[in-house]
């Protein structure tokens, strides 16, 4: 627009001393012709001025768009790309109350809880054994973890769960109560014999209870025999600190240097005993009836599933 105007008064001024000049020249052929020279001189001189800073400005005002253009397209996504550019919306995982919601089916580590207002925790999903969904609470392979522990890392749990491991009394014992669950106990003596139990019903009281332990009536046995002997419904866990097995004057998990429920006599288990090749003493991790006698287990795995 400024480049316009400019021109216009260009040519409007060219035209008036045009006009001027030859008027000029026309009357006074003698003298006036240098007069009228030096007038156009100063005329041109003063457009050429305004020409340059008409110019000036103008190229000041092209500069400007074009860093605007710059900026709109460095900022503006293409329309295709808006429209084709999927929106994605991140979830959080959600966290199921046992192993056997667990969808993945894959043997794993995952988070459970055991209601909506609970704390969530890890455990140990075993997926292909026995048809899935169960939860590990023990497992001891290697004798790599300490099982000879007090009472409250009894309750509270202890080791990691893919590797050597209790689950904590506390745990279970929510875990039972909130629901019916169903146990089996695995168990490999040094030999490599396998065999297994399996209980209907396994439930763990709270803490004021002693985390007494209730069995429901069944057994499925795989060649492992009743280890809890048909005696230990409403027996209390013992540790090497809390006498709880009504046996006035023994303190069975301090002899027999484990936890458990150890019934009145002691009892015919002791899964969570020394870790070690033995077969002739109770200091070790027991099953009797498993194979009728002291053999100690390679290898104990105590799983539970909602029923």
């Amino acid at each position: 627009m400024k480049l316009t105007i400019g021109f216009l008064l260009f040519c409007a001024l060219y035209a008036a001393v045009t006009a001027k000049s030859t008027v000029v020249e026309t009357t006074s052929p003698d003298g006036i012709s240098a007069r009228g020279l030096e007038l156009v001189l100063g005329k041109l001189e003063q457009m050429d001025r305004k020409l340059l800073n008409l110019q000036i400005e103008l190229t000041e005002h092209r500069e400007e768009m074009k860093r605007n253009r710059d900026c709109v397209t460095s900022t503006a996504a293409p329309p295709e790309q808006e429209s084709t550019t999927p929106t994605t919306t991140t979830s959080k995982p959600l966290i199921h109350s046992s192993c056997k919601e667990e969808p993945s089916k894959v043997s794993g580590v995952y988070l459970i809880r055991v209601n909506n207002d609970s704390t969530p925790f890890n455990v140990y999903c075993e997926q292909a054994s026995f048809g899935g969904g169960w939860l590990v609470v023990q497992h001891r392979f290697d004798g790599s973890v300490d099982f000879y522990r007090n009472w409250d890392q009894y309750r509270e749990g202890f080791g990691e769960v893919d590797n050597e491991f209790w689950l904590g009394l506390e745990r279970m014992h929510q875990l039972t109560t909130a629901r019916p669950y169903e146990l089996i106990v695995e168990m490999k003596d040094f030999k490599g014999n396998y065999g297994y139990t399996r209980y209907i019903r396994f439930q763990v009281g709270s803490e004021s209870e002693k985390y007494e332990l209730t069995l429901g009536l069944g057994l499925d046995s795989g060649r492992a025999g009743d280890g809890f002997d048909g005696f230990h419904n409403g027996v209390k866990f013992s540790t090497k600190d809390r006498d709880n097995d009504e046996t006035p004057d023994k303190h069975f998990a301090v002899r027999y240097t484990g936890a458990w429920w150890y019934c009145p006599g002691g009892g015919v288990t002791n899964l969570n005993g020394p870790y070690k090749n033995s077969d002739d003493t109770w200091n070790s991790t027991v099953w009797y009836h498993f194979k009728a006698d002291l053999r100690a287990l390679s290898f104990t795995r105590m799983m539970i599933r909602e029923l």
